[in-house]
């Protein structure tokens, strides 16, 4: 409905303007700075979460410029996914999942690090269910959910302190937030990462 698609498309300009001043200044598709979100913390430097999800909406604002003949605004959101995919990818790709870097002597609390995130692809998640596409190499993006299944899922949860909330019994099954596979657990982790979600566990399955 292009009608509809005009009548908002100022104001998606906008919130996407906003996104380059506040968290993508460098232009290189990847955000930077205090990224607030669902798990009640700022996480900070790059990860693949609120990054994928930034991916995916520069690949949406670009056919959505298509559409309505503007160039120069999918042009430039073009150029910024083109940089952030690959520079996203080679940072954080370990080889089995994507990580997060971060300034470790300046921040703190609540960060994941090295652990296999759950939710470290819902932006390619996204972009599926919107037909834009592999945002991160489709291979590493197979290998990082096989690795999310393999670390993060549970046949039960006897013996494993879920905190700090419960959502399972002991002899449930359930995929866990966030786990540190190779050693790396922050003291102070990211919120819930001992926790089950059930839109998590929608959203991998789905994916």
């Amino acid at each position: 409905d292009l009608e509809w698609l005009e009548s908002h498309w100022p104001a998606l300009k906008q919130a996407m303007g906003f996104i380059w001043t506040r968290w993508d200044q460098d232009g290189d598709g990847i955000m930077d700075g205090n990224q607030h979100n669902t798990y009640d913390i700022d996480l900070h430097g790059h990860n693949s979460f609120t990054s994928g999800l930034y991916l995916a909406s520069l690949r949406a604002m670009e056919e959505m410029a298509l559409l309505l003949d503007e160039p120069d605004v999918g042009q430039e959101c073009r150029k910024r996914f083109d940089i952030g995919t690959e520079k996203l990818d080679e940072e954080l790709f370990n080889g089995e999942y994507y990580i997060q870097t971060y300034d470790e002597e300046n921040v703190h609390e609540h960060q994941y690090g090295l652990g296999c995130l759950s939710d470290q692809l819902l932006g390619q998640w996204w972009a599926h269910i919107l037909n834009l596409g592999y945002i991160l190499p489709q291979e590493h993006v197979r290998t990082a959910l096989r690795s999310i299944f393999d670390y993060n899922w549970r046949t039960d949860f006897e013996g494993h302190v879920q905190q700090p909330r419960v959502y399972a019994d002991d002899w449930d099954q359930g995929l866990l937030n966030c786990t540190w596979p190779h050693g790396g657990r922050p003291k102070t982790p990211i919120f819930y990462s001992d926790e089950i979600w059930t839109g998590i566990e929608y959203q991998v399955a789905a994916h």
